[in-house]
C-alpha cells in the first residue's frame, strides 16, 4: 500500500468548504487503497482580518480529519498579490518543517502535489531531502502562468519538468507541459472523476416542485464562482439575444471573499439590467450539494460558458444527473462530451455560447441515458488510474538526489 504525503494549496477548509473540493474528492477515493496525509497551508499576514477575501482563515484548525484523512493546516507568511518569491520561500519552509515532523511517525513514499505554485517549490524540497518520488497534477492553464514573466512563472517552468510524474486533466494541458520541457512519457492525462454517488437522475417535475420553480419555464443553469473566467456574461447576452420570455437563466455560485478572479456578481446584474433581461436572470447564491442535485435535475439545460477550465466538475455533475449540457471547447470538455447525445460542445466565444444554446434548445435528449453513460467515470475510476501512476513512479529508477534525509 502506498503511503502518500499530499500537498495542496487548494483544499477545502472551514473558511472555504468548496475550495478545491475536487482535490478532496480524488484523495478520498485514493484513500480507499492508500494511506494519505494532507498538508494544506493557510496564508497569514498582519491585519488580514480587515481584508474580506481572507476573513475566516484564522478560524481554520491546525489539524482536522475529513473522511478518515488527516489534514494539516500550517500557517505561512504571504503578502497578497505581490512578492511571489517570498511566498514560495515561506510556504516551502512551513511545509518542510511540518513534513519533517510527520515523517517521524509516517514514513511516506510519495509526495503528491495538487497545484503548481507554491506547491512545486515545497514539493521538490521535500522530495530531495527525503529521497522520495514526487508527482504533480496540473489542473488548468492558470496553474502554468503562461503569460507571466516573474518569479512564479520562472519557478513553475524550472521545477515542473523535474517532477517524476505529471498528471494533466486534458490533452491540451499535456501539450502545454511538454512545450515547457516536461517529458511526454512522464506526463499522463487523467481527467477528474464524477461524484456519481451524490449526483443522480431525478424526475424534473418533482425537483421543480421542491424548488418552487414553474413547470412551464425553460431553465438554463450555470454553476460556479461569479468570476469573469466563468463566462456568465456570455450566458446573459445569449439569453437576451434568444429573446424568448419562457427561457430563464439561474446562476448558482458564490461571490465575495473566496471568489477566484474577483466577484463579478454586481457587474452581471448590471449587464442583465442593461439588456432588459433582469427578470429572466436569477442569482441563487451558493447552495449545498444536496440541493444542487435538484437544480441539475430541474434544469432543461446546463451551460458551462467558461473562458478557461481544467476538468470542470460541474459539467460532470450535471451530466451525472442526466442534464443535457452546452459547454465551451476548453480544457477537458472534449474528453468529457464525447457524444452529441450528451449535449453541445461550442466555440469558446460569446457567439459560440449563443449558437450552442440555440442548438441544444432545439433538440430532445434522453436524460436517463446521459446519466447512465457518464456515471462510469466516477472518482473510483479516476483514483485507480492515479494509483497506477503511483506504482509506475515507485518502480522507476533509484532517485538521484544526493542530500541526506533529515528527520
Amino acid at each position: 500500500m502506498h503511503r502518500v504525503l499530499a500537498i495542496s494549496f487548494l483544499f477545502p477548509s472551514s473558511a472555504a468548504p468548496n475550495r478545491g473540493i475536487f482535490v478532496l474528492n480524488r484523495l478520498r477515493a485514493i484513500s480507499k487503497k492508500c494511506t494519505i496525509k494532507v498538508i494544506n497551508p493557510i496564508p497569514w499576514f498582519p491585519f488580514q482580518r480587515f481584508f474580506k477575501r481572507y476573513q475566516g482563515l484564522d478560524s481554520v484548525p491546525q489539524v482536522e480529519v475529513i473522511d478518515g484523512i488527516e489534514i494539516f493546516h500550517p500557517r505561512f507568511f504571504s503578502i497578497p498579490f505581490t512578492f511571489k518569491l517570498v511566498t514560495a520561500i515561506c510556504y516551502s519552509i512551513s511545509v518542510y518543517r511540518l513534513a519533517r515532523q510527520i515523517h517521524r511517525e509516517f514514513e511516506f513514499d510519495l509526495v503528491d502535489l495538487h497545484w503548481t505554485f507554491p506547491d512545486l517549490p515545497a514539493g521538490r524540497l521535500i522530495a530531495s531531502r527525503f529521497r522520495k518520488k514526487q508527482l504533480v497534477t496540473v489542473r488548468g492553464t492558470p496553474a502554468l502562468h503562461l503569460k507571466e514573466w516573474g518569479s512564479r512563472s520562472f519557478l513553475v517552468r524550472k521545477l515542473l519538468p523535474k517532477s517524476d510524474a505529471i498528471i494533466t486533466l486534458s490533452q491540451r494541458l499535456k501539450d502545454h507541459c511538454v512545450a515547457m520541457g516536461a517529458p511526454s512519457q512522464r506526463t499522463t492525462v487523467i481527467r477528474n472523476g464524477v461524484d456519481a454517488a451524490n449526483f443522480n437522475y431525478l424526475k424534473m417535475r418533482d425537483c421543480r416542485q421542491e424548488l418552487e420553480l414553474p413547470i412551464d419555464r425553460t431553465i438554463v443553469l450555470g454553476v460556479g464562482f461569479l468570476a469573469r473566467r466563468k463566462g456568465f456574461d456570455r450566458l446573459i447576452r445569449a439569453i437576451a439575444t434568444i429573446n424568448r420570455p419562457d427561457v430563464h437563466l439561474y446562476l448558482i455560485g458564490p461571490g465575495g471573499a473566496i471568489t477566484v478572479g474577483g466577484d463579478r456578481s454586481h457587474e452581471l446584474w448590471k449587464l442583465a439590467s442593461s439588456l432588459g433581461v433582469e427578470s429572466q436572470v436569477h442569482f441563487v447564491g451558493e447552495v449545498p450539494n444536496t440541493t444542487l442535485i435538484k437544480w441539475y435535475n430541474a434544469a432543461d439545460l446546463f451551460c458551462l460558458s467558461s473562458r478557461d477550465e481544467g476538468s470542470p466538475n460541474v459539467l460532470g455533475e450535471a451530466l451525472s444527473c442526466g442534464c443535457p449540457s452546452v459547454a465551451t471547447d476548453v480544457g477537458a470538455v472534449p474528453d468529457i462530451m464525447t457524444s452529441e447525445a450528451l449535449g453541445v460542445v461550442c466555440e469558446n466565444s460569446t457567439e459560440g455560447v449563443l449558437s450552442g444554446l440555440q442548438t441544444a434548445l432545439s433538440r430532445a435528449y434522453d436524460r436517463q441515458q446521459i446519466s447512465k453513460e457518464v456515471k462510469r467515470y466516477d472518482w473510483k475510476w479516476c483514483a485507480d488510474q492515479v494509483i497506477n501512476i503511483y506504482g509506475h513512479v515507485n518502480q522507476d529508477a533509484v532517485f538521484s538526489a544526493t542530500d541526506n534525509p533529515r528527520k
